[in-house]
């Protein structure tokens, strides 16, 4: 018996079949909008766009909603139905829950909100007689209060515009909001995602049995978890040990203070605990705590594309001798180090770079990141000194504010582009130094094209990018005690 497969008071579905359900059904679904009645359109609408291919919608009022028939009740779907969403209000969910039992569905994902976490008695009552009465009919619960699956590879989705390509990342959340959040903020920095679970007030399917999951999970190599309150202390704690044994855990703790201690208690009823513990916690188990949605994409973003440094040791690369002076500073306060470079390095830089105003010392200033044949030369030389751990190359496509100030270079925007990332590819397989990339925010919409596209370059030729130096320095640092902390 597997934590991911079973757990005492709970019904015994595999959660890998219900991550793969073969029909949805959504009750609920409306088209008024906006407001509650309208999240079950979105729902369906997100399911629609991935291409999942039998989707039913639930709604005595409508006859069809978006070209599909839609029935009065999941008991009138002629064919079996695998997973039901609940959009209905909370007073409608018993009848609900009969239904689903009497079709023999697998799972039943409650959208629906108003039970524990509203702080009244007799809506906690019901919310554990109907999760009772499901789970002691065999049937998985998520939720109440969630948004639920999205699973790329089975066209699960709970919002649109979600990738549909998967990838190694998985993400446990206790709000939807963030959930969601999460996704397109790594999505544009080339993070794909195995399984996300949104999983609310966690009546039935918890964090300790998602991080349990994950653990074993083939598909998932980092597991990254937003996580308002435990349910079981114990429990959780084997969980995260065994999932941060196995590979990468990323943790975001909300409810770190008073205020937001008791947020949580009215968002998912969940109680936040004591965050000097689970910090205390994740230390134990070399779990990397982060404090922002933002932080925990950065993690994200460093564990897919980068492998860990050997050492602490960082070169900073870049046009502009400020930022490369902020760069070792902010290298510093992260714990790193920004050490002087051999001088047979700065030796052979200063061979290709003798232009007055360079720096070769580290930082190194040059104008190479302006000449893509020398910056293969700069990045591999500065790779190849045995002080140096990873290479932090900042730049930007801003100055200028127009393609003239490509013109001055005599470079068409994407050849240039093209041009650097492979550049960069050619100095990091010659001498197997990792390479970071800071690509600082655009300052007007043609820098943000031009941004947007360098960097799904750099993400698609395996290199980390972030937007400022201070937080790829704090991803590089926490990559590395990770790694350190595992090997010891």
């Amino acid at each position: 018996m597997t934590t991911a497969e079973t757990k005492p008071g709970t019904a015994t579905a595999s959660l890998d079949a219900i991550f793969h359900p073969r029909s949805v059904a959504i009750a609920g679904v409306s088209m008024q909008q906006p407001g509650f009645a309208g999240v079950g359109l979105g729902f369906l609408l997100s399911l629609m766009e991935l291409g999942f291919p039998a989707v039913y919608a639930v709604n005595p009022k409508y006859q069809e909603i978006e070209g599909l028939k839609c029935y009065a009740s999941v008991l009138d779907i002629e064919l079996p139905v695998d997973h039901v969403i609940s959009s209905v209000p909370a007073r409608i969910v018993p009848r609900l829950v009969e239904d689903c039992i009497a079709k023999g569905v697998r799972s039943v994902h409650f959208f629906t909100a108003g039970f524990r976490e509203t702080g009244d008695d007799e809506m906690a009552d019901l919310e554990t007689q109907v999760v009772g009465r499901l789970t002691g009919a065999g049937i998985r619960v998520f939720g109440p209060n969630c948004m639920g699956l999205y699973v790329p590879e089975s066209k699960l989705a709970f919002m649109p515009g979600f990738p549909a390509e998967s990838g190694p990342v998985g993400f446990i959340s206790q709000s939807g909001g963030n959930a969601g959040e999460m996704i397109y903020t790594a999505a544009v920095r080339g993070i794909r995602f195995s399984k996300v679970v949104s999983y609310g007030n966690a009546s039935d399917v918890d964090e300790s049995e998602l991080l349990s999951y994950f653990a074993r999970d083939p598909k998932t190599n980092v597991i990254c978890a937003y996580i308002e309150g435990v349910k079981d202390g114990r429990r959780f704690r084997q969980a995260l040990r065994d999932a941060a044994a196995a590979k990468p855990v990323v943790v975001l703790k909300g409810g770190r203070t008073a205020a937001g201690t008791r947020a949580v208690m009215s968002h998912t009823a969940s109680l936040a605990g004591s965050l000097a513990v689970f910090d205390s916690l994740c230390r134990q188990l070399n779990a990397v705590r982060v404090n922002s949605v933002e932080e925990m994409a950065d993690l994200a973003v460093a564990f897919r594309y980068m492998s860990a440094p050997a050492g602490p040791g960082v070169a900073v690369v870049g046009g502009g001798g400020g930022f490369s002076v902020f760069a070792a500073d902010e290298i510093d306060d992260a714990g790193l180090q920004c050490p002087v470079l051999p001088e047979s390095t700065q030796k052979a830089l200063g061979e290709i770079n003798p232009v007055a105003g360079t720096s070769v010392r580290n930082p190194v200033d040059t104008i190479a990141i302006f000449e893509p044949p020398k910056l293969e030369q700069t990045l591999r030389i500065i790779g190849e000194a045995e002080n140096i751990d990873v290479i932090l190359y900042h730049t930007s496509f801003s100055w200028g504010r127009g393609r003239r100030s490509m013109a001055m270079l005599g470079a068409d925007p994407v050849h240039y582009m093209q041009m650097q990332v492979q550049q960069m590819v050619k100095a990091r397989e010659a001498s197997g130094t990792p390479i970071v990339v800071v690509l600082r925010p655009p300052l007007d919409v043609e820098s943000m094209e031009r941004t947007a596209a360098f960097q799904e370059k750099c993400w698609q030729a395996g290199f980390p990018v972030f937007p400022t130096i201070p937080r790829a320095a704090n991803a590089i640092a926490k990559v590395l005690r990770w790694a350190r902390s595992r090997s010891t």
